[in-house]
């Protein structure tokens, strides 16, 4: 059962849980303050930063003076510039033309930057170190002084000591020693386009002005002399190929118009204008014939209609309207009024026949004109195919002798462009600027990294104390402890540098103005219940969560300010294991040894007289705690009944105070709540987990209206660092009191 109670107060507990907040006992004086009145985020984080505002300042110190070693370390920076143009009206590109030039400047860009043209230019460098170190090494061999001119060309060896520095340090293969110059040169080199302009700018950024100027202006003479050189090599190709090609044009070209002067003689020459009278003549011909048969096909169709009649027996009207004869027309008339009359029956038949014999020879007519027509025009295709295969023939040699001169001519004019091209080379890019040694620097200067470094630092340095503070479980406020822990906090007891007991009583006893003292009455004062059981002692039981929390500095406080108020104090001392303040007070105070202890008094083996040992000079009675051998828990649980001895201490003193154990060591303190009439939980300011403090507390007083009252105290208070996080609260008073 005793082994369940320690191991149950010991336990770790993995998570904080909220304290239910408890009605305070109208026992103590304070009640709990409403955990609404904490600080605001935003009045915690100003705190906070007003608290830690040397740190800042250190951090932010510190970030000046690393940004400024940095800047200083690093040596400035040089960027020499020159300047390419690329031509408006490029090769084989045409006038205006805004899509071509757009892509010409992407192609120069990035052959420029490419990884081929790097090399060429790392080639060429090496050479112009070695032709300076050839010099160099030739006039020491001689035993002359360098001459200024060699002294000034050392910035070519500078830069290759540079870009091989790494290898020949290392012993790095040739293969990463390229590669190694060219990451320095990529590194160094800026290409780029001037706005929507023709120009393009090669900037090359190096510690030594002169160094960089000599790389920028061979990074863009060599781009200008490789393309140079290409394209002179390409127009001697092409030149090459146009002299080869011209014999065999020349050639087909004397074929081709061998051919037509041949056709021509053979076949004869064909004139325009008489091909034209041709095609107007059978244009007339076939016009003529088309009416011709139109009107044999009027004719005959007209007869047909008038035998059709004939035939029908239909009347003279009839036929008469179809001949279109007058005469016929009258007779016809006349034999109506006389039908008798056999005279005009005779002439209406003989002058119908005579209109059909008319009719007749009228289509014979159209028949004749047809075939005459025909005949002619049979003759005229004739000689109109003729000229046409002629003319066919003439056509179909001339294309062949234009297009071979046209191709002539083209390769006799690319061939003189050629060859004033290859006299005149023209790369489509030239220089415009070129590179001098610059004298202001590109980098920034190392004083405009101070502030960058101050800020950046300073926000670190704001993060660290905003992290901290969020990882502080430990207590500092009084309202901030009551909230944490659910019980109502007695006041603040102020730290003492180098405590003992003469110091201690000094503070409370000799200095009463002292702050210390007055934090102590205070604590006394606002501790002390308003009844006790009807007696009018008090017991007092101290206690704490660990060995270091100010237990005892408080229990000793709490005793010696009582005597100020007068009456007799007892001091109890149950916690053997933290001895050291008492054993000073007992050594130092005591008029004798102590010959009984708190063991033999509740185990009536002496008694109260003969348990005690005066102290005059505090007026405080002193009872030694059990020896360390003994069990306290085995000696509070023999006790049947506790209110006995409290009953015989009550009625000699006036205040006495319990030094209980630490809650962590067993539940001694747990039993010992029935012998006090209030307990007094000291919570170490800054240091105390809180977490602890209230698993500790809530084992003092269980839920329950019979429970003692139990309040908190916090101990070992820097008054200016807690006055820092202004709580407002009675350490803020004690530091303004003193002050």
């Amino acid at each position: 059962m005793e082994g369940s109670k320690v191991s149950r107060i010991q336990r770790a507990r993995t998570a904080e849980i909220p304290a239910a907040t408890r009605e305070h006992n109208p026992l103590m004086r304070r009640p709990l303050r409403d955990p609404a009145e904490a600080q605001t985020p935003f009045s915690q984080l100003w705190v906070t930063v007003a608290r830690r505002k040397w740190f800042l300042l250190a951090m932010a110190l510190l970030g000046g003076v690393i940004a400024a070693i940095l800047g200083f370390s690093r040596p400035a920076q040089f960027e020499a510039t020159t300047q390419l143009i690329v031509d408006a009206t490029a090769r084989n590109a045409t006038a205006g033309a805004t899509d071509m030039l757009d892509t010409s400047m992407d192609n120069n860009l990035t052959l420029l930057t490419s990884l081929g043209h790097m090399r060429r230019v790392a080639a060429a460098l090496g050479k112009v170190g070695t032709e300076v170190q050839n010099t160099a090494d030739k006039a020491a061999g001689q035993g002359t002084p360098s001459t200024p001119s060699v002294k000034n060309q050392s910035f070519a060896a500078g830069l290759l000591d540079r870009i091989w520095r790494q290898a020949d340090e290392s012993g790095l293969s040739p293969g990463a020693a390229d590669a190694a110059q060219l990451k320095l040169l990529r590194r160094g080199i800026r290409v780029g386009q001037e706005l929507r302009s023709r120009v393009i700018t090669v900037g090359f950024t190096d510690p030594d002005p002169v160094r960089a100027a000599l790389v920028a202006n061979t990074f863009a003479q060599l781009y200008v002399a490789d393309l140079t050189a290409n394209t002179q090599a390409a127009d001697k190709a092409e030149l090459a190929s146009v002299v080869a090609a011209l014999p065999k044009v020349q050639s087909d070209l004397a074929q081709a118009t061998d051919r037509l002067e041949e056709y021509r003689l053979t076949h004869g020459a064909v004139d325009q204008g008489a091909m034209d009278s041709a095609a107007r003549e059978t244009a007339d011909l076939n016009q003529q014939l088309s009416l011709s048969k139109a009107g044999l096909s009027a004719v005959e169709s007209r007869l047909q209609h008038i035998q059709d009649l004939r035939a029908s027996g239909a009347p003279g009207a009839s036929l008469a309207e179809a001949i279109g004869s007058p005469t016929l027309a009258d007779l016809v008339a006349r034999q109506k009024k006389d039908p008798d009359d056999q005279g005009v029956g005779a002439a209406i038949k003989l002058e119908i026949q005579q209109g059909i014999d008319r009719i007749s020879s009228e289509a014979n007519v159209y028949r004749t004109q047809v075939a005459a027509l025909e005949e002619r025009k049979n003759v005229l295709d004739a000689v109109v195919a003729d000229t046409a295969g002629r003319v066919s023939g003439m056509r179909a040699l001339e294309p062949t002798v234009a297009i071979l001169t046209q191709r002539y001519n083209e390769l006799l004019t690319r061939q003189q462009d050629l060859t004033r091209r290859i006299a005149n080379p023209s790369p489509g890019v030239s220089i415009i600027s070129t590179a001098w040694p610059p004298t202001i620097p590109k980098s920034l200067s190392p004083l405009y990294l101070i502030p960058p470094g101050m800020v950046v630092f300073g926000l670190i340095g704001g993060i660290l104390a905003l992290v901290g503070k969020r990882l502080d479980r430990t207590l500092r406020g009084e309202a901030e402890a009551e909230a944490a822990l659910g019980f109502p906090c007695m006041g603040v007891l102020p730290k003492v540098s180098r405590l003992h007991a003469k110091r201690l009583q000094a503070l409370i006893l000799r200095q009463k103005n002292s702050t210390y003292g007055h934090a102590a009455l205070s604590l006394l004062i606002n501790a002390a219940p308003q009844s006790a059981s009807g007696r009018s002692s008090q017991i007092a039981l101290v206690t704490s969560s660990g060995k270091n929390d100010g237990k005892t500095e408080l229990a000793w406080s709490l005793a010696l300010s009582a005597t100020r108020l007068g009456g007799n104090v007892l001091f109890v001392d149950l916690d053997p294991a933290d001895g050291q303040l008492t054993n000073e007070f007992v050594s130092e105070f005591s008029v004798s040894k102590p010959h009984g202890s708190f063991e033999g008094y509740v185990k009536s083996r002496s008694e109260l007289a003969d348990s005690v040992v005066n102290m005059p000079d505090l007026g405080v009675d002193f009872m030694a705690a059990p020896i360390a051998t003994d069990d306290l828990l085995k000696l509070l649980s023999e006790v049947d009944e506790p209110r006995h001895f409290t009953d015989q201490l009550a009625a000699k003193y006036n205040f006495v105070v319990l030094n209980g154990p630490p809650g962590l060591e067993g539940p001694e303190s747990r039993l010992l709540t029935s012998w006090a009439d209030c307990v007094l939980f000291a919570v170490r300011w800054g240091s105390t987990p809180r977490s602890v403090a209230r698993s500790i507390l809530e084992s003092l007083q269980p839920d329950g209206p019979g429970s003692i009252p139990v309040g908190t105290v916090l101990t070992r208070v820097n008054l200016k660092q807690h006055a820092q996080h202004r709580f407002g609260d009675s350490g803020d008073l004690l530091l303004a009191r003193n002050q």
